[in-house]
C-alpha cells in the first residue's frame, strides 16, 4: 500500500478489494484487541461533517486509538500554506510548522479540505492535501478534498460488493439536480470505485458538466486494463437501461466553474433520480453519499424504497474507516482469525 491513503487510483485494484474485504471482516466480528492502544489520529476539519467524522472517530476510539477532532481556524488557528507567503493576514499559522508538530504527537493524519469553487486550475492542485502529505512524517488519510474521497469510495464498494460480485455488472454515476454547485470529490471517486471493481461505467451528466479530465484519463486507463467499458451521456433514461447499480450525486460545472446549477423545473425533473427512472434499471440498488436534497436530488419514492441502499452505505463508512486505520498503522488487513493476514508495511 502507498504511505498515505488519498487516492483510491493511487491506491490500486488489488489493494483497495483487500481494504474492502478487511472493512467486511470487522463488520462481521469487530475487533476487541484493540490493536492501535496507545496510537493518537487526528482528524482535521476545514469543512462541515457529520459522517465522515463520527464514522472516523468511532472506528479509532473501536480500535483502541485516540481520535483527536480539530476544526482548522474554527477552535484552532488557522492555517496558511503558500510558499513564501507573507503571514500579514488572517493565518497566524503554517503547515510548516502545524503539520510537523502533528505528526509528532499523533501517529497519522486525516484531513477534510473542500475547494473554495472559485478556480479549479488551482483548486485542483489539492493545496492544503498536498501540504499535509509533503510535510507530515506519519500516514496522512484524504477525508474529502477537491479531487477525491477515497474513504467514500471505498465505502460505495463495500456496499455493493454486499449484494453482488461487481465484476462485469453496469454502474451508472448519474448527475443530480441541486440548489449548490457542489464539488467534484465524490463523484471522481465514486467512478473510481466502480472501475478498479471490475465494473462498466456510464456517466450521465449534462452539457458542460463533466467529471475533471485527468480523472477521466485515469478511468479509462483502468477500464482497458480491465477489459471494461466507459461511456459517456447527456441521455439519462437511456443510462439507466440494465443498470446494476445506480449512483445519484450533484455535482458543479467545469464548464461554468462555482455557478449554480439550472433552477428550472423541467431540467430538474429529467435529471432527478425517479421511480420511473429506476425502473427501467436490472433491479438496481440505489447509492447516494449523502447528505441529500430529497425530492431535488432524488425522489422520495426512491429513497425510501427497497432499492436504497445509502443507509448501509452511511455505516459502511464506519467499517471501512477502521480497514484503513488498521492498514496504515499496523501494516495489516484486518482478520478475525487472530488477525493472520501479515502484509509488510512500505513506510
Amino acid at each position: 500500500m502507498t504511505r498515505h491513503f488519498t487516492s483510491l487510483i493511487e491506491t490500486g485494484a488489488e489493494e483497495v478489494a483487500a481494504l474492502v474485504e478487511s472493512a467486511r471482516a470487522f463488520k462481521r466480528k469487530p475487533n476487541t484487541d484493540r490493536p492501535l492502544a496507545g496510537k493518537s489520529v487526528a482528524f482535521c476539519f476545514m469543512n462541515p461533517s457529520l459522517r465522515t467524522q463520527v464514522s472516523c472517530e468511532v472506528a479509532a476510539a473501536a480500535l483502541g486509538a485516540h481520535p483527536v477532532t480539530l476544526f482548522l481556524g474554527s477552535g484552532t488557528w488557522k492555517i496558511a500554506v503558500e510558499d513564501g507567503v507573507v503571514m500579514d493576514g488572517d493565518c497566524p499559522e503554517h503547515a510548516r510548522e502545524a503539520v510537523p508538530v502533528l505528526a509528532r504527537m499523533c501517529d497519522a493524519l486525516a484531513l477534510r479540505s473542500f475547494p473554495a469553487g472559485k478556480d479549479w486550475k488551482e483548486e485542483r492542485k489539492d493545496p492544503y492535501l498536498e501540504a499535509f502529505r509533503r510535510l507530515s512524517s506519519v500516514p496522512v488519510i484524504s477525508l474529502e478534498s477537491a479531487m477525491g474521497h477515497p474513504c467514500q469510495g471505498l465505502a460505495d464498494q463495500m456496499t455493493i460488493r454486499e449484494r453482488m460480485d461487481p465484476r462485469g455488472k453496469e454502474f451508472l454515476l448519474t448527475w443530480a439536480p441541486h440548489i449548490k454547485p457542489l464539488p467534484l470529490a465524490v463523484p471522481h471517486s465514486a467512478a473510481e470505485a466502480a472501475v478498479l471493481a471490475g465494473m462498466n461505467l456510464t456517466i450521465a451528466r449534462p452539457e458542460g458538466y463533466d467529471l475533471d479530465p485527468e480523472i477521466m484519463e485515469k478511468l479509462k486507463g483502468v477500464c482497458r486494463a480491465q477489459g471494461t467499458r466507459l461511456r459517456v451521456t447527456e441521455k439519462p433514461e437511456e443510462a439507466y437501461r440494465g443498470a446494476h447499480v445506480v449512483y445519484g450525486k450533484a455535482w458543479g460545472s467545469l464548464a461554468q466553474y462555482g455557478a449554480p446549477p439550472p433552477a428550472d423545473p423541467a431540467f430538474r425533473a429529467e435529471w432527478r433520480v425517479s421511480a420511473d427512472k429506476m425502473a427501467l434499471t436490472d433491479q438496481a440498488i440505489f447509492l447516494h453519499c449523502l447528505p441529500v436534497r430529497r425530492n431535488v436530488e432524488v425522489d422520495d419514492a426512491v429513497l425510501d424504497g427497497p432499492a436504497s441502499a445509502a443507509v448501509d452505505q452511511a455505516e459502511n463508512r464506519m467499517h471501512t474507516a477502521k480497514a484503513v486505520l488498521h492498514r496504515l498503522l499496523t501494516g495489516k488487513h484486518y482478520s478475525p482469525e487472530a488477525n493472520k493476514c501479515p502484509i509488510p508495511s512500505t513506510r
